[in-house]
């Protein structure tokens, strides 16, 4: 019969080797692609940027077009490109499959239709959300420092994941409001786990 730790360890590597990276873009025609997103425990979201100077901000189902409560959620600030996709992606760690919406925080995009969301359910729908967005004038930015995720180089971009939580690996935004920034909850890592069970199979 297989010890705990044997199992502890397949499992962890099992996590890392089942996730997947789902690329998501901020179109130059003020859009998400694709807008709706399934995503497991484990999965990275990676934001794509093109022209000319968009966002993306974890969203509270309930106010569209505002933030996450303060200590939750991701930002990626601004990231401007004047032609074709910007050098730098932007990568989320899912942490659980909780439904939660996404937005462009710049001027009116998020109002004018540039939402949307990770594991919609029947009470939280894309459509509902956006209905409720279409009625609000701009969208609110959540400070000025990424968060909740790693802004990195495109080439970068299949390094190691292990630091996509740390708010302290974040870079200040070209362009935002001056508001509290707050650390992403979406974006645990699952380093600590694999390094346990890396530990496990070597003792």
């Amino acid at each position: 019969m297989p010890s705990f730790k044997t199992v502890f360890a397949s499992a962890a590597l099992a996590c890392l080797a089942n996730a997947e990276t789902i690329k998501v873009t901020a179109s130059s025609d003020n859009k998400f692609e694709p807008d709706e997103v399934k995503a497991e425990k484990g999965d990275i979201i990676e934001f794509h940027f093109e022209p000319k100077n968009h966002s993306v901000v974890a969203g509270d189902y309930r106010y569209p077009c505002s933030p996450l409560d303060i200590g939750t959620g991701f930002f990626s600030g601004f990231v401007p490109t004047d032609d074709g996709t910007a050098d730098q992606v932007f990568r989320v760690t899912v942490n659980d499959t909780e439904p939660i919406p996404f937005y462009s925080s710049q001027g009116k995009e998020c109002p004018g239709g540039m939402v949307g969301i990770i594991n919609p359910s029947e009470n939280k729908t894309l459509d509902d959300y956006k209905k409720e967005a279409a009625k609000l004038s701009s969208g609110v930015t959540p400070g000025r420092a990424v968060f909740g995720g790693r802004l990195v180089d495109e080439d970068d971009a299949d390094s190691d994941d292990s630091n996509d939580s740390d708010d302290k690996d974040s870079s200040e935004s070209k362009d935002g409001d001056d508001k509290d920034n707050a650390a992403g909850a979406l974006g645990a890592p699952l380093a600590g786990v694999l390094a346990v069970g890396l530990a496990l199979i070597m003792a």
